[in-house]
């Protein structure tokens, strides 16, 4: 990886940390339960001034079976990934540093989740989790600034990124590089959309992801407890 936070200081001050770096990052899985799933390729985009600078894959031999509702997804099958994949842990040491280097923010679409993956799956293979670096969820901050979208699984990232007028190939969909691409560019039409929310400090939105996160955990699960019972 070249040095990005070489150049971060020779930027003007003016900048936002936004257009200074950050890194859009996902995952791609054998599962959805963060415990006990394994990564079966991730994908991580550098975004400097507004533009993608660089990009890296990862695709892991995994040590279980990829099952086909999760192949039905991503297209890694089990012969892909132990045939085409890299040593597991060596690929989740790789990912550690690539994040942790930049010295830039982290940003996922649903943090709460490709975080949490990543971390267990660096504890399982003998790795320290990911350090304290900012997350930044543009997932929550729609959530936040938009609270009342309609229509089934509308908050998902193809119809939330369609709501930003943003664009990605069908094909593509579900593709750690194009979804992290494509995060990365949501995160930039949420800057130009709510810029009041990307002046303070990282540090500060980080927090504030972090508190409207459990609001609205608290909420939905207010909600889930005035729903009648089903039959």
């Amino acid at each position: 990886m070249s040095d990005p936070t070489a150049s971060v200081g020779d930027m003007s001050g003016d900048k936002t940390w936004v257009q200074r770096g950050f890194i859009a990052f996902d995952t791609e899985t054998t599962g959805v339960d963060v415990a006990s799933e394994r990564i079966v390729t991730a994908a991580a985009v550098v975004f400097m001034g507004g533009e993608e600078t660089e990009s890296r894959e990862w695709l892991i031999k995994v040590d279980v079976d990829i099952p086909e509702r999760a192949t039905e997804v991503h297209g890694i099958t089990n012969e892909i990934s132990q045939n085409q994949g890299l040593d597991q842990r060596e690929a989740l040491a790789d990912i550690r540093s690539y994040l942790v280097d930049s010295g830039f923010p982290v940003v996922c679409f649903n943090s709460q989740f490709d975080r949490a993956i990543l971390d267990a799956n660096l504890i399982r293979v003998g790795l320290d989790p990911l350090p304290s670096v900012p997350d930044i969820c543009p997932y929550v901050i729609d959530k936040q600034q938009d609270k009342y979208v309609k229509g089934k699984a509308q908050r998902r990232l193809q119809p939330t990124v369609a709501r930003y007028g943003l664009e990605i190939s069908e094909d593509d969909w579900h593709g750690a590089l194009a979804d992290s691409r494509i995060t990365g560019q949501l995160l930039l039409a949420q800057q130009a959309r709510f810029p009041h929310l990307f002046q303070p400090d990282v540090a500060e939105l980080a927090d504030a992801v972090t508190a409207w996160r459990e609001q609205q955990d608290r909420e939905f699960n207010e909600w889930l407890a005035r729903q009648p019972p089903r039959d």
